[in-house]
């Protein structure tokens, strides 16, 4: 992805963001120091331009689901992080969040967007918003996932104080970009400088129109000495296991029965996965006992709400209590793996790549706010806000503090 984004302009903001070759953090910091050049050298060359001045940035996404064709409305501004209605709700990966922080401390901006979900059921900040999207935009971008971005601008000083009140009253959840948020608290920490506890943010109405949290499926390989029926017995012994023959049919054809059998069996005290493998032949469904079996290896204090997310019940009644991972091979995804695409997952069990691949169903905005609001993570990769937002399309610099 990086090489075709790279390949479309030599300003694109691929080249500033990418991480060093290995994934990991560069000890020496010239990678660092390379974005900052190139970041500079365009501002210099007038390749980036700044603002005349303070605004929202109201930002709509029209993409398809299926059938339908969607808009997600929202906007841009900057959030304190600092603020204590900010909710996390996912673990961070210390080697990605040190990669983003020296990238920040280097470039002093924020190049990517930290994605905010609010509850507002009156929907007033959409009214502030809604007639700033009137016009013509100041960028409209199509992706390759059939996705429309569009960007306005919002420089009416009365409305900003009126949006700046009201979401003074609301909570706000993480959605997306753990990791930006995390290396913006450690800049802010090490700079000293309370100009760094500001991050750019998109903030997105959970209650308005558009609003889609697709699920993330998970492909499991074992060592060779591993054997399906003594899983599958033991399986069994836990969960409720339906055995769906498929020979013949095609992905998409078992994609569309497991998914339309998990919406069918998934409800507020059962929980049903769908299973492929290693017989790319069978598929299975599995659904959970009610009530969930507490001798299972939870946690500890984790809360009844989180023990009745899919993709916690995944990972400790699959994971640890049948498959025996340990919370550090999950934690390093040693022998697992993730896919947003089905159709990907029963490829990668067919190739014999993985010898079994999960189906989850999506996890509820309600679920994510509940367990937020307690001060709980999900397990990782439980959500895929659809689309995902653009990085570049707002860049945000930090500036000193007036004091300084």
């Amino acid at each position: 992805m990086i090489a075709r984004l790279e390949a479309q302009s030599p300003y694109n903001v691929a080249r500033l963001v990418k991480a060093p070759p290995d994934g990991k953090p560069d000890p020496t910091g010239e990678h660092y120091r390379g974005a900052n050049a190139l970041f500079t050298d365009w501002i210099s060359r007038g390749i980036i331009t700044p603002d005349a001045g303070p605004g929202f940035y109201p930002y709509s996404q029209t993409y398809s689901l299926g059938s339908n064709r969607l808009t997600r409305r929202g906007f841009i501004a900057l959030g304190d992080l600092r603020d204590a209605g900010i909710h996390t709700h996912e673990e961070t990966h210390p080697h990605v969040r040190e990669d983003r922080c020296r990238l920040r401390l280097e470039t002093a901006a924020d190049f990517g967007l930290i994605f905010m979900i609010y509850s507002d059921p009156g929907q007033m900040i959409d009214r502030l918003l809604w007639d700033c999207g009137a016009g013509d935009p100041i960028v409209v971008a199509d992706q390759p996932d059939g996705s429309t971005h569009r960007l306005y601008r919002c420089a009416d000083p009365e409305r900003a104080q009126r949006i700046v009140r009201h979401m003074a009253a609301l909570e706000c959840v993480i959605a997306d970009g753990h990791h930006r948020t995390a290396a913006a608290f450690d800049t802010w920490r090490k700079t000293g400088d309370e100009s760094w506890a500001y991050a750019a943010m998109a903030f997105f109405n959970a209650e308005a129109s558009g609003m889609t949290v697709l699920p993330i499926h998970r492909a499991v390989t074992r060592e060779r000495t591993w054997r399906f029926d003594e899983f599958l017995e033991r399986l069994a012994d836990n969960f409720e296991v339906l055995h769906l023959p498929v020979a013949g049919r095609s992905p998409r054809q078992i994609i569309g029965q497991l998914e339309g059998l998990i919406h069918d069996h998934h409800g507020a005290d059962r929980v049903a996965f769908g299973m492929i493998g290693p017989d790319p032949g069978s598929a299975f469904l599995v659904e959970t006992p009610d009530p969930v079996p507490a001798i299972w290896p939870w946690p500890k204090n984790s809360p009844p709400v989180w023990r009745g997310l899919a993709t916690a019940i995944f990972e400790t009644g699959i994971l640890k209590a049948i498959l025996g991972f340990s919370d550090d091979q999950i934690a390093a995804a040693n022998g697992l793996d993730f896919t947003k695409d089905a159709s990907a997952l029963i490829e990668w069990v067919c190739s014999g790549r993985y010898q079994l691949g999960f189906m989850l169903p999506p996890t509820s905005l309600t679920s994510i706010f509940e367990v937020a609001r307690l001060g709980q993570n999900l397990p990782q990769k439980s959500t895929f806000f659809f689309p995902k937002l653009l990085t570049g399309l707002t860049i945000h610099r930090m500036e000193p503090s007036p004091s300084e």
